[in-house]
């Protein structure tokens, strides 16, 4: 039976979203041109990604920290990085974003299509010319009031569990002025376990008041990173205690 679900589940998703990125395609022709921070396009792929969860009814997804958005204000975005999963399960955010994205997902059919389209911000592996474009790109999308969404960790998880972060979004917020807003995400990680797509499970977002620029100005780069990591690591071992049972 769970395998029935997984395959009714896949076969909508799939043409969900054949349909859904022509119709992305069509609205992206029409605003590019007058549409400089792809605003339109924005809010029809937190539709898109909305769906990709509604789809399966097995999942849920449970949102908190709402209160801890400032409406209108942009911010160096941090979360953990689970699995793939987590780049609809973000589009719960209520503001525009970008992504800053390693070039070689751009690579991938639909999903890099998308991000190109968006004007997302990619990022080459160890090139310092490509880091150095891709902070002031960034600094260009917050000075125009557009958050920027960094994973830290650089990579997918391989425990389910937070690990160490890099500098680059401690060095983007410090020296663009935003406030840092640190989003921890559980559930995507195993949301294909032993029962398939079609067993019960809980997406978790928690929104973290954030971290104001004031407070990023007097730290360094490396101390604001280890403040961070501790910080969002505790609330997810608050969040998801599963994923450090039994583990040293």
């Amino acid at each position: 039976m769970n395998r029935l679900k997984t395959i009714y589940y896949l076969t909508v998703l799939a043409l969900f979203t054949v349909v859904i990125f022509l119709v992305f395609t069509t609205v992206w022709l029409l605003t590019v041109l007058f549409d400089r921070n792809r605003t339109v396009c924005h809010r029809l792929s937190r539709f898109w990604s909305k769906m990709i969860y509604r789809l399966c009814p097995w999942w849920k997804v449970r949102v908190t920290g709402l209160e801890n958005v400032i409406y209108g204000r942009p911010y160096v975005v941090v979360s953990n990085h689970q699995a793939m999963l987590d780049i609809p399960l973000l589009y719960v955010l209520p503001f525009d974003f970008k992504w800053v994205s390693k070039r070689e997902v751009y690579k991938i059919p639909i999903f890099g299509w998308v991000l190109w389209m968006h004007g997302d911000v990619a990022i080459e592996r160890g090139g310092t010319a490509s880091a150095k474009a891709m902070l002031a790109k960034c600094e260009a999308y917050l000075k125009r009031g557009v958050s920027v969404v960094m994973f830290p960790e650089g990579t997918r998880t391989k425990t389910g569990r937070v690990n160490a972060f890099k500098e680059g979004a401690m060095m983007l917020a410090q020296q663009s002025g935003a406030d840092i807003l640190p989003v921890v995400i559980d559930g995507t990680f195993d949301a294909f376990g032993k029962g398939g797509i079609a067993a019960p499970h809980t997406f978790q977002v928690r929104i973290l008041a954030p971290i104001g620029a004031d407070e990023i100005s007097r730290a360094s780069t490396r101390e604001l990173r280890d403040t961070l990591n501790t910080l969002m690591c505790d609330t997810h071992r608050a969040v998801a205690p599963r994923h450090y049972q039994d583990k040293k």
